[in-house]
């Protein structure tokens, strides 16, 4: 389908924009989550910080929904792949050297768990992009307006 992605009607709502004519009538609505569950037991160290990270981030905008833990896990998953696969990078190096029985440099080539970082980091924003966490994505997303009381005596 080509054109603009749909709005929800609680986007709309928030800008002003609902019309009657553009909101749907069974449009598909969401449970939130009144408390950030517990992570997955086979996310490692980094991943569980960061899905704790995301979920209270999510929480306090009342953007956390049960039916979004499973892509937030996925999330937190491929992102602490891409930090774990980096830190180990960093001390064992990027480049891996083969040499001939003289002791010649033959050929050098990248590590395979440079691949690895490199496809974890763009699953991890491709899902990112989808939950609001980058920041061409938070440009995109309509927060509702803060209205400041003024009075003046």
């Amino acid at each position: 389908m080509k054109g603009r992605k749909p709005k929800p009607t609680r986007l709309k709502k928030l800008a002003g924009t609902a019309q009657p004519c553009r909101i749907k009538a069974n449009e598909m609505t969401v449970s939130y989550l009144a408390n950030i569950p517990e992570p997955p037991f086979y996310l490692t160290d980094t991943g569980k910080t960061e899905f704790i990270n995301i979920c209270s981030e999510l929480l306090n905008k009342k953007m956390l929904h049960l039916v979004d833990v499973s892509l937030i896990t996925a999330y937190c998953n491929e992102i602490a792949l891409y930090i774990e696969t980096e830190t180990l990078l960093k001390t064992t190096g990027r480049i891996d050297e083969f040499y001939n029985e003289d002791g010649e440099l033959t050929r050098r080539q990248s590590k395979p768990e440079q691949k690895i970082a490199n496809d974890a980091l763009n699953k991890a924003l491709k899902l990112a992009v989808q939950f609001g966490l980058t920041p061409a994505a938070r440009s995109r997303i309509s927060a509702p307006e803060i209205i400041e009381n003024k009075f003046t005596l």
